[in-house]
């Protein structure tokens, strides 16, 4: 071992893709770790009789001992060496499984055991010039560009004064106020409310209510009886409860005309020219449907035809890291995501994870396999105009992330991977089935 190079030595394990590491460096790594440690505990200890960092060392070590500021090291530089022989050995850790022992002490050689499990090794199947089976998929235009200029209409319409009528109907702008109690007499949570507005329709409030309101007059109040909907995922299902409220104001909807003058405050000649740029976003939209469709079954027949063991550690992992989401809300609302695993009804879920988990897993090791095997890379440019681009969506108070190397990393291997996806595009080729999909459109 000479130089900054690393003793390593390399011992398989029984579980699929681990393997025990025992590392060594030099005396001068132990030296400096301990050292910094030291620093870091000796400026934040109280011992009596000495201002905080100005103790003698001797007095350090005896109070907290040799042992743990050697531990404190230990844990200070155990990922940079573990990095450095990863890249000395050329070995792609994906987690570390055990440390099974250390040794860290002034003027001696550091060293560890460490169990660590490997990215897979991939024994890449054919994956070019293959003709893979694809649907493709197509809107009904006219109901396309309909519910697309519906939806238009929709985000432009407006409110006015009402004249003409004093009294609460279905689809006014109403300013209000109300309290809401169950029949215990216990408030609704978030059940109230002053100078609330709200659009009076039924998907944005309890249908009840808002049969309810309407006909109340400006400035008069009423007592509301509800019961909210059955819902499973609510705590409220089925429950009654009475609102009181108050009705300070009423605005009515403005629906705008669909013609040419509206096409022209969006930019477009006259209602032809909108009803056309729609048309082409369709056509555009049934493309991408038709490519991921192709890329989707493309990457699955390369998954079939190449193999790779996976670890159940890996899938477990990768299922955790899908379900996070899912967890916190479990644990917010009390319950311990134990609990919540071994409850039978959420069996399906788990599953469900797992599945993707496995599929999410394939994917990534044969794109990196086909990154590897066609010398595929991302440019220092490519890397920093991609990173910019992120940043400017995320705003301004992501700036830094343009120095972070775990984000630009994150966005090198986004680029590498879209790469590949477009290589595996242009060196195969898409057999289409005769029978067209239908796409509705949201």
């Amino acid at each position: 071992m000479t130089g900054s190079n690393l003793k390593v030595v390399k011992t398989p394990k029984d579980s699929v893709n681990e393997v025990e590491l025992y590392v060594e460096a030099l005396s001068e790594v132990s030296d400096k770790a301990y050292a910094v440690a030291y620093r870091n505990i000796a400026n934040n200890i109280d011992i009596p009789g000495f201002r905080k960092g100005k103790a003698p060392k001797e007095v350090i070590e005896k109070n907290v001992g040799v042992g743990y500021i050697s531990q404190k090291a230990f844990e200070g530089v155990f990922h940079e060496i573990l990095i450095r022989a990863a890249i000395q050995e050329k070995l792609e850790i994906v987690d570390v499984v055990q440390i099974s022992s250390y040794e860290l002490m002034p003027g001696k050689p550091l060293s560890f055991k460490a169990t660590v499990e490997l990215k897979p090794e991939v024994k890449l199947g054919k994956y070019k010039e293959l003709k893979v089976k694809s649907d493709k998929f197509e809107y009904d235009k006219d109901l396309f560009v309909s519910k697309t200029l519906d939806k238009i209409v929709g985000n432009l319409i407006s409110y006015k004064a009402v004249s003409g009528r004093d009294t609460v109907k279905e689809g006014d702008l109403v300013e209000l106020d109300f309290i809401g109690k169950f029949e215990d007499g216990s408030e609704v949570p978030g059940g109230k409310a002053e100078n609330f507005q709200v659009v009076l329709e039924k998907d944005k409030f309890l249908p009840d209510f808002v049969d309810k309101i309407a006909g109340i007059k400006i400035g008069s109040v009423k007592d509301i009886s509800v019961t909210f909907p059955d819902n499973d995922n609510n705590e409220f299902s089925g429950k009654k409860a009475t609102f009181n409220v108050k009705v300070h104001s009423i605005q009515e909807k403005v629906v705008p005309e669909l013609d040419d003058e509206l096409a022209k405050k969006l930019g477009l000649e006259n209602l032809e020219a909108l009803k056309s740029k729609i048309t082409a976003q369709m056509t555009e939209l049934q493309e991408q449907n038709n490519q991921r469709s192709f890329e989707n079954n493309l990457v699955d027949e390369i998954i079939k035809k190449s193999q790779c063991d996976i670890s159940e550690r890996m899938i477990e992992r990768e299922s955790e890291f899908l379900l996070q989401d899912i967890k916190k809300q479990c644990e917010s609302s009390g319950m311990s995501w134990d609990d919540f695993k071994k409850d039978e009804k959420n069996k399906e879920i788990f599953e469900k994870a797992k599945e993707s988990a496995i599929k999410r897993i394939q994917i990534d090791l044969v794109l990196s396999s086909i990154i590897k095997e066609e010398n595929i890379v991302a440019t220092k440019d490519e890397i920093e105009k991609e990173a910019s681009n992120r940043i400017a969506q995320l705003g301004e108070k992501y700036k830094n992330l343009i120095t972070d190397p775990k984000f630009l990393n994150t966005v090198e291997l986004i680029i590498l991977r879209n790469k590949a996806v477009d290589f595996l595009i242009k060196n195969n080729t898409p057999l289409w089935n005769e029978e067209v999909k239908k796409i509705t459109p949201d």
